[in-house]
Order: structure tokens, then C-alpha cells, then sequence
């Protein structure tokens, strides 16, 4: 038994020594895996984030101030300032100090030397909070005292408004530091896995709460020394940095117009002193804060936590809002500089801003202010007149749809013939108009909208000449072809596409006879054209027509995209688009609906086309340029409002018959010069026939036209009800030269819901081609020219620009 107690107490002292071994084995194990765990972890703190690590700790060691680069200058062909970046200085605060972490921070500085740090150890989480507590408001009262309240005198505004301001601000911040930590936990579990170090990302600042945020802008050096002071003695609270203002000379303006040669009952010899806003406003543009989608565009902080320079940060930076600073944004736009001190040895490294390069465009300012003058009602011309209304045969006057002294809005636009710049284009009312009126005018009088270049409007009569180039093109009518206007164009249906001088009810049976082609234009015969669109047909004048440029934007140096949402049905999630504003192309037909092709060919609505209505419109820019085709012969050049410094405009001939042109040009001289021209005089209440076109030393080619417009809706009595009303738009376009007879700048004028386009429309056209005489650009020797050239300024070569011809864009 012995033997037996004695073997069994062996086997077990050795079963005992092999689980020993065995948990030994274990722990050596797993303190192996634990070291190589370590050391992995090691090697991933140590070389794979080492970089990384690296950046946060340097972010923290480094003091980085952006330096502000200015923005291109504007100017118009003759080098007068449009617009201009004006150094300012800007007054921020730090995060901290909005968000309260300065004074906190403050706070607790002092309650640990007021406790000491033995006695700080000694004290719970509560007790310390309570000990910070303590000091804190004190610190935020100082704060108060001697940062916010300087920032609410100087920039003159109520404790309520910057409060405001502060809370936009961290309410901004907040929202891109949620975006910030999230888009950093997305990279380190793309990274890592489920094995990502996210907690700590939770304890991290993003870079806008590191940020000062401006509060003040546009103050002068005199305040911003002040604020210099208190960035000495307030550290990590305010700073003061340059910034740049934005000035346009010409947002406010005064001019003289001189009425002399105004139209009888309209004429003065006393001038109208004139204080204009706005003059250019739609073309120059102007600036705004940037939006989420702007940023995201092109960031300032890009995705591998480096930094665009030229990229953009929501709350401190502008962006072009419309017209030029708007298409121009990337090249007028500088790149910022920056200032990098090290805190520990005090050594700075230093990037220089880069300005924007300056643009000039082929406006001439002085000609948009005279010509923007003309159209201010109080100038008189812009506005209904009981000569344009006229008299019956007893003397009595006539009423108008509109009644005598209403306002008219309107457009005008000027053309170089020789190289499509656009010299002038005029818009009323303007963007600065607009901001003074009240919602519902705001809706109904459009001031946002460029007239010129987005305003769509049916053509009329001055569409004929082209019809008629159309026409002969296609050997529909040829050299000295009569066509017979016996009134009305169907046989049997004298109520239907009569002509202007045929009214029975009215009495007036009147008809122009047999017709060639320059008196169909002189006289406006609609008959005349009726009959050359039915010939035509729709496909073949629609053709012609878009060769003169409807139903294509023109891509002049206005148009840029913008994003806007689509309606959805309320279940979908609304979806964004991306559409082309600032130019419009106006409408062409479909020549599907009503020419040969349709089930029923429609000749009412093809013969309409002939005179400009029907499904037809156009912007004011597109007429000018049309008519500026015909100038040159037939050859097309696409306008634009940059100054092409270098080479020459590309051009396209529409190969039209020469005699087609000469009896266009023969037709539109008629129109304006020959009493039986549709745009030669107006008929005063004593029986006197006026002039329109009185204008010494000069050769004008001019089209009325009276085109339908939809109704409006006015107060015609005051008493607050408004009444539908059909009105007709008002055209005057044509182009004029000097006495040599040639032809050097094309001119559209409409004025909406004006009427007559001869007594409307033509004394402003008149009233421009004088405008254009004395400033030189209508004679061969004249001191204007309108061909490309460099212009040499002591900006050198930041002058030049390029332009994009297919986007419309500059680059």
C-alpha cells in the first residue's frame, strides 16, 4: 500500500509539474502577444501615423495668419475703374473667445494660483468646477468690457446685433466641426477597421474652431490701431488683419442730360440733373459671402488635411455674384499669402499673396451712364406722352391703354459693328433700384432681370429685313420684285393678317399697292412679308432665322451656372440641377407644330412669322446683333463685353445676295429719312410733323416695331383694383455711321409696353446716336476706335485676358 501511496504521490507531483509548464507556456504566450500587440501599436504611432501625429502636434507649435490678396481691378475700354479692391482692416476674434473657452480657460488659470497645486489636487471634480465657476464671470465681464463693447461702438451696432453675429458664427463653426470629426472617423475606420483609435477624435478641434472670425469689417487704420492694442493685451482673443473692400465708382453717379433736341413737347432748354444708381450694376456684378456649396467646390482645408490657398472658407471669404465678377470669379479671384511663426523660436516663413489680374471690358462707361440717363422717367422720355398717343380729327387727345404719365422700364444696347464689342447695354430698372422697392414691386417691376441680356420679347417689324434675307437666300424673291398689298393677305378674309394701314372698322381701307422690297421695309408692310414666310415656309425661314442668331445664347461673357432644385412630388428627395443664367437665347418655333410636316399645315401662324409674332422672341443684345450682321453684309460676329486685347474676332459669312443687302439698307435708310418712312416723324396736335431722326452729320439705318405683349395688370383709377390691359412693346432698332455711309454701330431700344416704336422707342434711339457722335465713334476721324488693341498701363501684362469663345467664360 505503501508502494501504491508512494507511486501515486510521484504521478501527481508530475501531473502538477506539467500544468505548471503548461500555464507558464500560456502566460509566456500571451505575454508575447501582448509585446508584439505593443510593439505593433508602437510602430503605428511611431512610422505609420508618425506624419500625422506630426501635423497635430506642429498645428499647435505653429502660429499661422492668411495674408489677403487683392482682386483684380474691372475697367472699361477707355480704363476708367469699374470696380476695385480698397485696403481695409478687419477686426476678428479667436473661437475661444466667442464660444466662452477663453474666460474659461482664464478661469481656471486663476483658481489654480489662487488655490495653489497642492490644494488643487486636493479638491473633487465638482470642487474645481466650482472654484472656475467662481472667476469665470469676472474674466467674461472683461472681456466684455474691453473687446465687445469697442466692437459695438465702432462699428456702430446694438449689443442685439452682435449677439446675432457671435451666434450665426458658432452656430456656422459647430456645424463644420460635426463634419470635420465625422469625415475624421470615416478615414481612420476606412483605415484601421474596427481597430480605430475614434475616441480621441472626439476631443479634437476642428481647424474653424482654431480660427479668429471677422466681426468687424471695413474699419480704417485709425480703429484698427486701437484694436492692435487689444490684441496685445487681450493674446488669443481679437486680432486685426488687412482686408479688402470692393469699391464701384459709378453705384452712385451724377450726370446732366441736356434736352434741346427732345422732341417738342418733351424739349427744354434747361438740363436735368440727374443722381443715378446702379449705372453698369448688372454687368460689373457684385460680391457675396460664400455658400456651403461654394466651399465644397473648392476648399480651403482640402481632403488630406492640407490647404488651397486660393480655395474658399465659409464666414470669411467673398465670391462674384453676378455679372462679371461672377463669370470672371476664377481669374479676377488672388491667391492669399501666409504668415507662419514658429512659438518656439519665434523664426517666420512667409508666402506672398498674389492679386487677381485685372479685366477690361468693352463697355464705355461715360456712354452706359448718358444712355442710362435717358431712360430715368424723370428725363421724360421713358415715359407715356400724349404725342405718342396722338389726337383724333376734332383735336381731341386719344386714349391710350396706359394713361399719360405712366413710367416705362426698357433697354438699350450699342454695338461696334466691326468687332461685336458691346459698347453700352442698359437696363431699367437697375439692382440698386430694386433694393429700394417693397416685395410686390420687386415682383411685378423685375429689377434683378439684365433686360438686355435676359429680357425675351417678340420681335415685330424689326424681324422683316431678316425675312427678307432669308427669303432671297432661298430664291423666293429676287432683285426688284414687286409684291401687291391689297390690305389683307387671304382673299376672302379681310378681319385676319391684315395689313397696318387696312382697318375697316376703323374707316381706314387704305393699302400700299405694289411694293419692292426697301418700300416694304420703309412703309412696314405686313402683306408684303406675309406673303415671303408663306413662300418660305417655317423649316426654311426658321433656318435663316437661327443663322441670325434667335434661339441660341450668345454667350457674351454673362452666362455661368448655377444650381437649383427641382420640384419632386413630395415623396422623392428633391433633386439639384444645374442651369445657365445671366443670357438667354429666346424661342424659335418647333417646325414640327405648324409647318409642312404638321397633320394641317397652320399659314395663319407661318405668315405671322414673317412680321416677328407667333412663337418667336428675342433679347435686345440679340437684335443688336442681328442688325450689326446686316451692317457688316451678312457676316456674323459674336458680341461680347471683354476687351480682346490681341488677334481678331472670329467671323462667319451668311453668304446673302449683295442686292438683298442693298435693299435692306436701302429699305431701313427710307424708314428714318423719308417722309414716308414708319419711323421718320410723329404728327403734333396742331397738325406739324416732327422729325425723329434730326440728327446733323450722321447716316442712320433704323426699323420701328410694335410688338404684342402679354397683359398687364394695372390701377388704372387708383382706387386699388388692377385691370388686365393689352399693350404693345415698343422697338427702335437699327445701325448708324457718318456722313461716308459707314456703318459703324449697331443700336436696339425697347420699351415695354411703350406702343408705338416710332414715337416711343425712336426719340431715345435718336437721343443715343447723339451720344455716340460726340464721343467720337461714328466718323472715320473721330478720336474713338473700336478695333482690338492693347491698352498700355503700368499694370503691364495682368491686363490681358483670354476668353473661352464656346463657354462664355473667362479663363
Amino acid at each position: 500500500m505503501a508502494g501504491i501511496a508512494s507511486g501515486h504521490s510521484a504521478g501527481t507531483g508530475k501531473r502538477t509539474l506539467a500544468s505548471s509548464s503548461r500555464r507558464a507556456a500560456w502566460l509566456i504566450a500571451l505575454a508575447a502577444t501582448t509585446l508584439v500587440l505593443l510593439f505593433l501599436q508602437l510602430a503605428r504611432l511611431s512610422v505609420a501615423e508618425y506624419s500625422e501625429h506630426i501635423k497635430n502636434v506642429e498645428r499647435f507649435m505653429v502660429d499661422s495668419r492668411w495674408l489677403p490678396a487683392s482682386r483684380g481691378t474691372m475697367r472699361d475700354r477707355d480704363g476708367a475703374i469699374l470696380a476695385q479692391d480698397q485696403t481695409s482692416w478687419a477686426v476678428s476674434l479667436q473661437y475661444d473667445a466667442i464660444d466662452g473657452s477663453w474666460a474659461r480657460a482664464k478661469a481656471r488659470r486663476a483658481a489654480l494660483e489662487a488655490v495653489g497645486r497642492d490644494g488643487w489636487r486636493e479638491l473633487s471634480p465638482d470642487a474645481r468646477d466650482a472654484e472656475i465657476d467662481r472667476h469665470e464671470e469676472a474674466f467674461a465681464q472683461v472681456l466684455d468690457d474691453r473687446v465687445l463693447a469697442p466692437i459695438m461702438a465702432a462699428g456702430g451696432i446694438s449689443r442685439a446685433e452682435l449677439e446675432a453675429r457671435l451666434g450665426a458664427i458658432m452656430t456656422r463653426v459647430e456645424k463644420q466641426a460635426t463634419s470635420y470629426r465625422e469625415n475624421r472617423k470615416d478615414a481612420l475606420r476606412r483605415k484601421y477597421g474596427g481597430d480605430a483609435p475614434i475616441g480621441v477624435i472626439e476631443k479634437e478641434r476642428a481647424p474653424s474652431q482654431l480660427d479668429a472670425h471677422v466681426v468687424l469689417e471695413n474699419v480704417g487704420p485709425e480703429v484698427a490701431f486701437a484694436f492692435q492694442q487689444l490684441a496685445v493685451e487681450f493674446p488669443g482673443a481679437v486680432t486685426v488683419e488687412p482686408s479688402m473692400r470692393r469699391i464701384r465708382p459709378f453705384d452712385r453717379t451724377q450726370t446732366t442730360v441736356e434736352r434741346n433736341n427732345f422732341p417738342t413737347p418733351v424739349r427744354s432748354s434747361r438740363g436735368v440733373d440727374l443722381a443715378l444708381e446702379g449705372v453698369a450694376d448688372h454687368i460689373v456684378g457684385y460680391m457675396r459671402g460664400v455658400y456651403a456649396e461654394d466651399v465644397a467646390a473648392r476648399p480651403f482645408r482640402t481632403a488630406d488635411g492640407g490647404e488651397d490657398l486660393k480655395g474658399y472658407r465659409e464666414g470669411h471669404d467673398q465670391i462674384g455674384s453676378r455679372g462679371v465678377e461672377r463669370t470672371a470669379e476664377s481669374v479676377l479671384r488672388g491667391t492669399r499669402g501666409k504668415l507662419m511663426t514658429d512659438l518656439n523660436s519665434g523664426d517666420e516663413q512667409r508666402i506672398e499673396s498674389n492679386p487677381g489680374l485685372d479685366i477690361v471690358l468693352t463697355i464705355d462707361i461715360a456712354l452706359q451712364t448718358k444712355l442710362h440717363a435717358l431712360l430715368m422717367p424723370e428725363v421724360g422720355l421713358a415715359r407715356i406722352e400724349q404725342y405718342q398717343i396722338g389726337w383724333d380729327k376734332d383735336g381731341n387727345p386719344k386714349q391710350g391703354p396706359l394713361p399719360v404719365g405712366t413710367d416705362l422700364k426698357g433697354a438699350i444696347v450699342v454695338i461696334a459693328v466691326e468687332t461685336g464689342e458691346i459698347l453700352a447695354a442698359v437696363s431699367s430698372p437697375t439692382l440698386a433700384d430694386g433694393r429700394a422697392m417693397s416685395k410686390d414691386d420687386r415682383a411685378r417691376e423685375l429689377p434683378s432681370m439684365f433686360r438686355p441680356f435676359e429680357g425675351v420679347y417678340p420681335p415685330g417689324s424689326i424681324l422683316k429685313p431678316l425675312v427678307l434675307c432669308a427669303a432671297a437666300s432661298e430664291g423666293v424673291i429676287g432683285p426688284g420684285d414687286r409684291i401687291e398689298c391689297k390690305g389683307h393677305f387671304f382673299p376672302d378674309r379681310d378681319d385676319m393678317l391684315r395689313c397696318h394701314v387696312f382697318r375697316p372698322t376703323e374707316g381706314r381701307t387704305a393699302t400700299h399697292g405694289p411694293l419692292d422690297a426697301p418700300g416694304a421695309i420703309a412703309r412696314s408692310c405686313n402683306i408684303f412679308f406675309y406673303t415671303l414666310a408663306d413662300q418660305l415656309g417655317v423649316d426654311r425661314l426658321v433656318g435663316w432665322l437661327t443663322k441670325f442668331g434667335l434661339g441660341a445664347r450668345p454667350d457674351a461673357g454673362l452666362a455661368y451656372e448655377r444650381q437649383e432644385q427641382v420640384p419632386s412630388d413630395g415623396n422623392a428627395q428633391a433633386q439639384l440641377r444645374t442651369i445657365v443664367v445671366g443670357e438667354v437665347g429666346g424661342s424659335v418655333p418647333d417646325v414640327t407644330g405648324i409647318g409642312v410636316d404638321a397633320p394641317k399645315r397652320d399659314r395663319v401662324s407661318e405668315a405671322l412669322l414673317g412680321i416677328g409674332q407667333g412663337s418667336l422672341t428675342w433679347t435686345p443684345l440679340q437684335a443688336a446683333q442681328a442688325y450689326a450682321t446686316l451692317a457688316r453684309r451678312g457676316v456674323v460676329v459674336a458680341p461680347t463685353i471683354f476687351k480682346l486685347m490681341v488677334g481678331e474676332r472670329p467671323s462667319v459669312d451668311l453668304h446673302i445676295p449683295r442686292w438683298a443687302i442693298d435693299d435692306c439698307f436701302e429699305g431701313l435708310h427710307q424708314s428714318v429719312a423719308a417722309s414716308h418712312g414708319s419711323g421718320h416723324h410723329f404728327t403734333l396736335h396742331d397738325g406739324t410733323r416732327e422729325e425723329i431722326f434730326d440728327v446733323p452729320g450722321v447716316r442712320i439705318w433704323g426699323k420701328t416695331g410694335t410688338a404684342t405683349a402679354p397683359p398687364l395688370k394695372v390701377d388704372l383709377d387708383g382706387d386699388g383694383t388692377e385691370e388686365r390691359v393689352q399693350t404693345d412693346h415698343a422697338w427702335w432698332v437699327g445701325f448708324v455711321g457718318g456722313e461716308d455711309g459707314v456703318p459703324r454701330c449697331a443700336i436696339s431700344v425697347i420699351l415695354e409696353n411703350g406702343g408705338s416704336g416710332g414715337k416711343v422707342a425712336g426719340p431715345i434711339a435718336a437721343e443715343a446716336i447723339r451720344a455716340l457722335a460726340e464721343r467720337g465713334y461714328l466718323s472715320r476721324s473721330g478720336n474713338r476706335s473700336t478695333k482690338p488693341r492693347v491698352v498700355r498701363r503700368s499694370l503691364g501684362r495682368r491686363n490681358l485676358i483670354r476668353r473661352s469663345m464656346s463657354s462664355g467664360r473667362v479663363s
